[in-house]
């Protein structure tokens, strides 16, 4: 990773990941997932998996995404 002046407002720095950077994060993503799914996935029943699916649906609704890129 490596750090740039943000050139819209020079009070802030953008963080910016590198190639190298990237492919840390993708040698470390399958692991990462396999731990998060055994913490939250796996202990939960389906009938609850439903229920997190329309709580996360509910709040990704009043999510206002059109900052983003």
């Amino acid at each position: 990773m490596r750090r740039e002046p943000d050139p819209a407002d020079g009070r802030f720095t953008n963080a910016i990941l590198t190639d190298e950077g990237f492919q840390t994060l993708a040698a470390a993503a399958p692991g990462h997932v396999a731990h998060v799914r055994s913490l939250v996935i796996d202990v939960l029943s389906p009938e609850q998996l439903r229920r997190l699916g329309l709580a996360a649906d509910r709040i990704m609704s009043h999510i206002d995404t059109s900052e983003i890129n």
